[in-house]
């Protein structure tokens, strides 16, 4: 388990969360409110984010985890937070935005705690993901390692609409493969001329750091219109959460 750590940790922390000085559509602020729209699950302790120790290659790291999926916060419990040097000590998953979460980790490290980010994808999306990326032509020496460390959103390629409660047109997203097919199988097909072609929209993979890259540098307008959908099953956690505090308030 330690030496699953090792290549995470730097894989992880080489994402460039910044964006360049030559950002050509989204601002750093509209980047942000599109990572405001990816839930995850980090342990916190009286109100604050909660980091966990570990000896890794002779030295000594903290760590903050970023679980992507209800089954990934239950992993990350039964077969990471064990292995630290902390094991024992109490914590509560908290649900938070990703850039909620980018916002809180900061304040920590401000407050001079050095620490890494590790990101632990959902195990349910592995399968698919390594079928997808390697469909799509992704070149990866070690894939097995590459799935474990990296977080993947999935997007329709070509892109297609949906429309809120609010009639706010977006392009779906989403962290769960099966969430984003269920809507993609449902687009309607329109030909302009009987003899038209038409591409069949599909589910792609993109690794969270080139998600996020893609953010920041595309010069791209429907990127504005991109939305990452929580999952059913991140939403029923949400809103028992939710329905817990109106009932002690």
């Amino acid at each position: 388990m330690i030496r699953y750590l090792t290549p995470l940790i730097a894989l992880t922390s080489s994402y460039n969360l910044i964006p360049p000085l030559n950002v050509a559509l989204l601002t750093p602020k509209e980047v942000e409110e599109k990572l405001d729209t990816i839930i995850i699950f980090t342990p916190f302790d009286k109100g604050e984010p909660k980091y966990f120790s570990f000896d890794v290659d002779g030295k000594k790291k903290k760590v903050f985890f970023a679980a992507f999926s209800v089954t990934a916060s239950q992993y990350l419990k039964d077969n990471i937070i064990t292995t630290s040097k902390n094991p024992k000590d109490k914590f509560t998953y908290s649900p938070k935005s990703l850039s909620k979460f980018f916002s809180l980790v900061k304040k920590e490290k401000d407050r001079g705690i050095e620490a890494e980010i590790i990101y632990i994808p959902d195990p349910d999306q592995k399968d698919i993901s390594k079928k997808l990326l390697k469909k799509q032509g992704y070149k990866i020496e070690n894939m097995e390692n590459f799935l474990a460390n990296n977080p993947m959103i999935f997007c329709p390629n070509p892109t297609i609409n949906a429309t809120d409660q609010n009639s706010n047109t977006f392009i779906p997203c989403s962290t769960d493969y099966k969430n984003l097919k269920s809507m993609v199988d449902k687009v309607q097909i329109k030909k302009k001329f009987p003899w038209s072609k038409v591409e069949k929209p599909k589910v792609m993979a993109i690794p969270l750091g080139q998600f996020i890259n893609t953010l920041n540098t595309s010069e791209e307008e429907n990127i504005r219109q991109i939305r990452v959908m929580p999952t059913p099953s991140t939403l029923e956690i949400i809103n028992r959460m939710n329905n817990s505090q109106k009932k002690t308030n």
